[in-house]
C-alpha cells in the first residue's frame, strides 16, 4: 500500500511532526479516532523502539496498538519501521509489517511525504490506504494551525 501527499512546509517540520510524540498525539488517527497520550513514548534513533495505542471516540474500548522498532532512521528523509499492530481486526499480530515514510524536498518550503506500508491482503490495503489518506489531512491541519489539536505533550516522551 503506497500514499502520498504534499505538504506546504518545510520538510524538518513535517518529520517532527512524525517523530515527536507531542506532535504526533495531535493529528495521528481517522477522523473518529485519537491517540491516547499517555502511551506515546520511543526513541527516534536507528533501533530506537515506539509505541502508542489508537483509540476509537465513540467506543473507547476498542483500541490499536502500534509496536514497532526503526530499521532505518535519517532525519529529515526517512523513517522504516518494523510493526506489530493489535487490536485491528484486518491485521495478523503475529505478522510483522514494514512502515516507510519518506519525506522529499520539492522546492521552496513543500515536502512530498509517501507511506509505504504492508504486505497487506488487497482488500485490507485498500481500506488501509483510505485511512493514511484520512491521517494526512489531519497532518496537513496540524501543520497549518487548523487541526483539532486533542493531545497534549502531558505523557508523551521521546
Amino acid at each position: 500500500m503506497t500514499v502520498e501527499r504534499e505538504f506546504e512546509k518545510p520538510r524538518r517540520q513535517v518529520f517532527q511532526a512524525w517523530t515527536d510524540p507531542r506532535q504526533l498525539v495531535r493529528w495521528r488517527g481517522s477522523p473518529g479516532w485519537h491517540v491516547e497520550t499517555e502511551t506515546v513514548r520511543g526513541t527516534t534513533e536507528l533501533g530506537g523502539r515506539h509505541y502508542h495505542v489508537k483509540i476509537r471516540d465513540a467506543d473507547p474500548t476498542t483500541r490499536v496498538a502500534t509496536e514497532g522498532v526503526y530499521t532505518e532512521y535519517f532525519e529529515p528523509d526517512v523513517f522504516v519501521s518494523r510493526e506489530r499492530i493489535t487490536g485491528d481486526p484486518g491485521i495478523d499480530p503475529n505478522v510483522p509489517l514494514e512502515l516507510r515514510v519518506e519525506f522529499n524536498d520539492m522546492g521552496r518550503d513543500r515536502t512530498l511525504v509517501r507511506i509505504i506500508q504492508g504486505p497487506y491482503e488487497p482488500d485490507v490495503a485498500g481500506w488501509h490506504g483510505q485511512a493514511w489518506e484520512k491521517e494526512l489531512v489531519r497532518l496537513d491541519a496540524f501543520l497549518d494551525g487548523t487541526g483539532p489539536g486533542r493531545g497534549t505533550s502531558e505523557g508523551a516522551t521521546a
